[in-house]
Formats: structure tokens, C-alpha cells, sequence
């Protein structure tokens, strides 16, 4: 039996038969191109660096985040 890496991705919401040639309903952290051999194969996804080395908030957890806009009506001279 021989089994292809899906490097055509996800596709969710088919039965196993209908599912499209190359996908897969289950991935997690790879992507379909190796950067280091640079070649179309299975490869792990790079983990994520922390941009800030303090925390928001410091000690005391994020409730909630929003977004505030406001309008400047400039007066015409």
C-alpha cells in the first residue's frame, strides 16, 4: 500500500470516500513543503517566537480586548 503526504491540505466536511485526492480531514502543525530539503514533501511547521519577552498585562490575566475609533471633524478655515 502506498501512502502520499496531502499536500493539498485540509478538506473537511466530506465522507472518507469523497474525500479529494491529496487532502486530508486531519492535520495538525505541517505543511505540504519541506523548507530545509526544499521539496514537496510532509514537513513540520515552524513553532512561533515570542515578539515581547513581557507580558500584557503583566501578573494579571487579558478579561477582554476592543477596539475604540474616533472621529475628528476638522473645522474648515
Amino acid at each position: 500500500m502506498e501512502l502520499r503526504f496531502s499536500i493539498h491540505g485540509l478538506h473537511e466536511g466530506v465522507a472518507a470516500e469523497d474525500q479529494p485526492q491529496l487532502t486530508s480531514f486531519s492535520l495538525r502543525n505541517v505543511r505540504p513543503f519541506d523548507v530545509e530539503a526544499e521539496r514537496i514533501r510532509g514537513g513540520q511547521r515552524p513553532g512561533f517566537v515570542k515578539a515581547f519577552s513581557t507580558r500584557v498585562g503583566g501578573d494579571h490575566p487579558v478579561i477582554a480586548m476592543c477596539q475604540v475609533n474616533t472621529t475628528y471633524i476638522v473645522p474648515e478655515e
